[in-house]
């Protein structure tokens, strides 16, 4: 497999259930070790760099504002799409799957619209901090400011440290370190430039005045409570509910798993988090090990299993399955039992439909209090907080 960084604010890539991955808010990925490139010369990021952090959203009465709902370009149920052979075809006849076809796509769109405003107002908040400070400095150059920022935080790596972040990041194709020195180094620049860009960003902001007056254009949320069988961390009354669709032999859910497991520790008393099923069918372990799992949460197991499962998903079997049921101390003849009634596969099927429902095509894919997350895992983090912030 292919050596790929993901830097901090990149987004984690998934699985989808297509066979080649469509554009979408999960497909970012980052530089690739592959084969020698040429030499780069890092460059300090630009002002516009870092990825704005999350806003939480007022909804203003500004004139032109709208709902999402008010953008769905609807058809009558008896309006006239067509003719065949003289007799009328009907909006109504176009069946089912187009209307759900068509909701999925407002979403979206809606959703995109948003964060693209967000982000739009985030950075122009970002530039006339920038350049107050620039003005207040007295260098009238707020690219010149930012420049010297970043040089005051970000250092050249060690050869200690390219060496470190080559060994963390290489895989069995990857060309040896001399012939991607260069592209290491550049990586490593990135992304120390990124992460002091956010903290300088985060000082300008402290103390300032800055109201966020965008319409909500937002879909309203999807309807995602915890079923009786659903697995979940955190009390169920919290403000904020993170629910993640999942497939056990997906190696980005894998990654995505730790990161969650660290956020959980983290905002385990404020937040809910909840898994839900999403096998794809080229995975053929998948489907088995989200049976197991429900099995599991039956025994008040699940997050051991998930765990134990999680650990060795690039080798998933039976017998690997069976070990990892062991190790998560499940009783396995209770375990048999469960599987052998068909509950489990019903309790699959039913967090499948919901995927289908909430517009899922692949793995793993979040959501926050019943909105798609706006990123991938990565961006996890910032899209709690925001949702804590909101009033």
């Amino acid at each position: 497999m292919a050596l790929r960084r993901l830097l901090v604010l990149a987004l984690v890539a998934s699985c989808t259930s297509e066979v080649t991955p469509p554009p979408g808010r999960f497909r970012a990925t980052g530089p690739k070790f592959d084969t020698p490139p040429p030499a780069a010369t890092p460059t300090p990021a630009p002002i516009a760099a870092p990825t704005p952090t999350p806003t939480p959203v007022a909804v203003a009465p500004a004139a032109g504002a709208s709902s999402c709902d008010s953008a769905r370009f609807a058809l009558a149920p008896d309006a006239v799409v067509g003719r065949v052979d003289g007799k009328d075809v009907l909006a109504r006849d176009l069946g089912p799957e187009l209307a759900k076809a068509e909701a999925a796509a407002l979403r979206e769109y809606c959703e995109k619209v948003m964060g693209m405003r967000e982000q739009a107002l985030d950075a122009t908040f970002d530039e006339r901090l920038i350049a107050a400070a620039a003005g207040a400095e007295k260098s009238g150059d707020p690219q010149a400011w930012m420049r010297d920022q970043l040089a005051r935080y970000v250092e050249d790596p060690t050869d200690e440290e390219v060496a470190s972040f080559y060994e963390q990041n290489k895989s069995d194709q990857s060309p040896p370190l001399d012939a991607v020195r260069d592209q290491v180094v550049a990586a490593i620049l990135q992304e120390r430039n990124q992460n002091a860009a956010v903290a300088i960003l985060a000082d300008l902001r402290k103390g300032k005045s800055i109201d966020v007056l965008l319409p909500d254009v937002r879909p309203p949320p999807i309807d995602l409570h915890d079923e009786d069988s659903t697995a979940g961390f955190g009390p169920k009354d919290a403000k904020v509910h993170v629910v993640e669709f999942s497939d056990f032999q997906c190696p980005y859910c894998a990654r995505a798993a730790s990161m969650v497991t660290d956020l959980k520790k983290k905002y385990g008393d404020r937040v809910r988090f909840s898994y839900r099923h999403f096998p794809l069918s080229f995975h053929p372990a998948a489907r088995p090990a989200a049976e197991m799992a429900q099995c599991a949460q039956d025994q008040d197991k699940f997050w051991a299993f998930h765990d134990a499962v999680f650990a060795v998903s690039s080798e998933l079997s039976d017998a690997t399955l069976r070990r990892a049921a062991e190790d998560a101390g499940l009783d396995l003849n209770t375990l048999d039992s469960c599987l052998a009634s068909g509950r489990a596969a019903t309790q699959v099927d039913a967090d499948m439909r919901k995927a289908e429902e909430a517009g899922v095509d692949g793995t793993p894919n979040f959501f926050l209090n019943g909105r798609a997350l706006p990123g991938g895992p990565g961006q996890l983090a910032q899209a709690i907080e925001a949702e804590l912030a909101r009033g």
